[in-house]
């Protein structure tokens, strides 16, 4: 193709810059006939075609159709790890497609080595002759395949096409790599955007900006920055936009080394997800048809975080009911507004919508089901309540599928936790409601289903009672749990049932309490996602701990706030009291014990999981022992050091770049390779052992610069103050602090394949100043030995840790237990695994949750 174009150097041999279209996303109306367990491959043979199926010349802005679909190709520059990556999450079937294109400039005629690595299937052409088929594979993990091909002297089009069949979450990426000779400016992208010249400028102006946070909180300044030896500048022009597009705030400035841009603070705007889009000056971008940006996501949290108790309860039931029904994220706002009464503002629309959702069965149906379920008990005889909700309702409920084994293909997930007493949750209810009842897909009385959630429901109920949570502390599952357990508890007409799920509530709660500091629930996690470990504003179970024991934040995570909210549980008094509790020093060890059955949940690797939590009035150290190391993580969240709402740290493994949800693990969330950890009271050991082909070569720390008060990063250790709390990281690797790109001034590198990481908490009462505390923990050096990946360290507290990638953790020459703890160990409970009683006791108090319910279930 001949004309402007923009032009690129490869990046260590791969294409970091391409033309793309897409995805493309065709749903899958008839699921249910490629039912089976290799329904993603009969999917992608019903839809896969040999040509490209693509119309229209590449070229920047400039249309393609794909069938009836209608789009433009857009820019895309690859991250550090090289990939597009347009993964996503689907809530029903989809069959997905995409397409890249640039085109090579060789300096001879050259037989060339391709490299392409992905995680479905794809298809390359050069020179619009197919020279390679990367077989339909659906396992999500990525493939790479290398194959050769002949480059002509001069211009080589390349054209990529990535497919993938998406039921929930999806990851769908594509790197190329290529050897041979090439020209200097290799990679030329066609483009209809002009002046090509003003047009890169403005990129390279562009790609210099930097937020130093992701989250911004009331009254801080949201400001988008430059760095001060930025040498390129252009007037530009900064949105604050919703990810629907609203426009909340625009800016017109220069941008250029040392600028600062200040959008307004949180309190003005909405809370919520939004970006930051930088595009040229209006009318260079209208007039002049400059149609490029770059788009920086953030949220914006208007609440008040609190640190210390605030508030009654029934004060903070009111502020969390008016809290939701002032928010549009779900149909849990409409059940706060029912709750408060505000049926004018109730949303029959969206109640529509999401019933259409649930009779789809798409994904999280359950969730919406167990909530719209709740909501016709409580306020059904209401005058106002919604008719969407009264016939409609019933033919959802009589439809749904209520577990695996009953009639139906679709994307709904039964199989993690939470999900599983969801949908035992939603069949009792919806049994209960329509006891006479033929349910149409399975062909039982609501009578039977019944009866059979609340078999399975007490089994589950059990379990967790006898063993623990298998989603240990996951903070998103969590709040799914108390959704499902108020309902239990409020709503079951079986009492044995109801009081069994109030106890296990109690008990998870329980939990929190202990693993919780100043309202941040910073534990170790058996599924995280990103926005939840980043610190306590956006995390799940924010609400709940503010809505039970006065100390967290309202967030955008309602349905566990609303559903407790709504319900008539009551919170022991004592597990509050602990919650808000701030010992001098708390050591708390607990295990978790699943069947082979339970571990089908979260992607668990095993039947045990060993915790220890240590706790100060000015920190918290939190951490899974020895899990499964050298194994494949998901998202399990191994270990974080908490000094306050948003001065958290820890240190994963990532695979990519990506931080999206369809990664699991990602960026910030789980480690591709699992770590081998253990912890002393205040000082943690983490060795990692990365492949030798591993695809970013790191592991790093989330470091957030702008949460602490002071700070002080050097070649080995990197000290941190937050208060009174204190925090030293040190790392064999070295440690180099990220600058640029979207996690800028946060990221902390260490690059090397067998490394180590120690972590130690201090405390202006025990330490002395923050000096002092980083005066002697860097006068007591780690001793790491990468051939034999053992490490010994003398800690700031006199102990000498000795410990390896095999053996046992020794302390001044003893063996120091990782494993096999009591499920709970601490200062308020000692209780052993499978007891039928746990006694919480805080001075006088005591609580006793009995578990040896009398029951049929059975």
């Amino acid at each position: 193709m001949d004309g402007d174009a923009l032009t690129y150097a490869l990046c260590n041999g791969y294409i970091d810059h391409w033309l793309l279209a897409g995805p493309v996303a065709t749903p899958v109306r008839d699921f249910e006939r490629f039912a089976g367990p290799d329904f993603d491959l009969r999917i992608a043979q019903h839809y896969r075609h040999a040509l490209p199926d693509i119309a229209g010349e590449p070229a920047e802005h400039a249309p393609f159709t794909v069938g009836a679909e209608v789009g433009r190709w857009r820019y895309w520059h690859c991250g550090e790890d090289h990939f597009i990556d347009v993964s996503a999450t689907y809530r029903t079937p989809h069959y997905l497609r995409a397409w890249a294109y640039c085109e090579l400039e060789s300096e001879t005629a050259q037989q060339a080595a391709f490299r392409l690595t992905t995680n479905g299937s794809s298809d390359v052409w050069l020179n619009s002759v197919r020279i390679h088929q990367h077989e339909p594979c659906y396992h999500r993990q990525l493939r790479s395949e290398t194959f050769a091909a002949t480059l002509r002297a001069g211009r080589n089009t390349v054209l990529v096409r990535i497919e993938a069949v998406a039921v929930r979450e999806c990851p769908f990426a594509v790197a190329l790599r290529v050897s041979g000779e090439f020209t200097e400016s290799a990679v030329r992208l066609p483009t209809t955007i002009r002046p090509v010249d003003r047009r890169q400028l403005l990129e390279r102006v562009f790609d210099q900006a930097i937020t130093d946070r992701d989250l911004f909180t009331r009254e801080q300044p949201i400001v988008l920055r430059w760095p001060i030896d930025a040498v390129e500048s252009a007037t530009l022009a900064v949105r604050l936009q919703r990810p629907d597009g609203r426009i909340y705030a625009e800016a017109i400035r220069k941008g250029a080394g040392g600028a600062r841009i200040e959008m307004g603070v949180p309190v003005q705007f909405p809370e919520g997800d939004y970006t930051l889009v930088i595009t040229p000056h209006p009318q260079e971008l209208y007039e002049g048809n400059m149609r490029i940006q770059r788009v920086l996501p953030i949220a914006l949290s208007r609440n008040r975080y609190a640190d210390t108790p605030d508030g009654t309860y029934a004060q903070r039931r009111i502020e969390a009911l008016l809290d939701a029904s002032g928010r549009d994220d779900s149909i849990f706002c409409d059940v706060a507004r029912m709750a408060l009464g505000k049926w004018q503002d109730v949303d029959s629309a969206r109640l529509a919508q999401q019933l259409e959702r649930i009779r789809q069965r798409a994904d999280c149906s359950d969730i919406y089901l167990c909530g719209l379920l709740g909501a016709r008990y409580r306020f059904g005889d209401h005058p106002e309540f919604p008719l969407v909700l009264r016939e409609p309702l019933d033919a959802c409920a009589l439809n749904f599928r209520y577990w695996h084994d009953q009639p139906g293909s679709d994307a709904m997930c039964f199989d993690t936790e939470s999900h599983s007493i969801l949908f035992h949750t939603c069949e009792v209810l919806a049994g209960q409601l329509h006891p006479d009842r033929i349910f149409t897909n399975s062909g039982r009385t609501g009578d039977w289903h019944r009866r059979h959630g609340e078999r399975l429901a007490m089994h589950w109920l059990k379990q967790r009672a006898s063993s623990g949570f298998v989603e240990w502390d996951a903070n998103c599952h969590f709040e799914e749990n108390a959704l499902a357990l108020t309902h239990l508890a409020d709503l079951a007409e079986d009492d044995t049932l109801a009081t069994m799920a109030g106890a296990v509530l109690d008990k998870m709660l329980f939990g929190m309490a202990v693993n919780s500091f100043k309202g941040a629930f910073g534990s170790t996690h058996g599924r995280a996602y990103a926005p939840h470990i980043k610190g306590a504003y956006r995390e799940p179970t924010s609400g709940i701990g503010r809505l039970l024991w006065g100390m967290g934040v309202f967030n955008d995570s309602v349905l566990g706030t609303v559903s407790l909210a709504c319900s008539n549980y009551t919170l022991p008094a004592i597990i509050a009291a602990i919650a808000v509790h701030a010992p001098e020093a708390m050591l708390s060890r607990e295990r978790i014990v699943g069947t082979h059955e339970d571990f089908r949940y979260s992607g668990a690797l095993g039947t045990e999981v060993n915790k220890v939590t240590y706790k100060t009035p000015d920190a918290m150290l939190c951490s899974v022992q020895d899990y499964h190391p050298g194994q494949r993580g998901h998202q399990q969240h191994i270990w974080q050091a908490t000094l306050g709402p948003e001065a958290v740290a820890f240190v994963n493994h990532p695979p990519r770049v990506s931080e999206d949800d369809a990664h699991r693990p990602n960026f910030w969330s789980g480690n591709l390779v699992l770590p081998r950890v253990a912890q002393v009271r205040d000082s943690l050991i983490a060795l990692y052992w990365l492949p030798d082909d591993d695809w970013l070569g790191f592991t790093h720390a989330y470091f957030p610069l702008y949460a602490f008060d002071e700070h002080e990063i050097g070649e080995r250790w990197a000290f941190a103050r937050k208060g009174e709390g204190y925090l030293a990281l040190g790392a064999a690797g070295g440690l180099r602090l990220i600058t640029h790109g979207l996690n800028a001034k946060r990221e902390l590198r260490s690059y090397a394949l067998r490394n180590v990481w120690v972590c130690q908490v201090g405390r202006a009462a025990v330490d002395g100043g923050f000096e002092a505390f980083k005066r002697n923990v860097s006068s007591q050096p780690f001793m790491f030995d990468a051939d034999a990946m053992t490490v010994e360290w003398v800690t700031v507290r006199g102990d000498v840790l000795r410990f390896g990638w095999e053996g046992p953790l020794l302390r001044n020459g003893n063996v120091e237990p990782i494993s096999g703890f009591k499920h709970y160990d601490n200062v308020y409970c000692t209780s052993e695994l499978g007891a039928e009683i746990m006694d919480i006791m805080l001075g006088a108090d005591l609580l006793r949750l009995d578990f040896r319910l009398e029951t049929t279930h059975d």
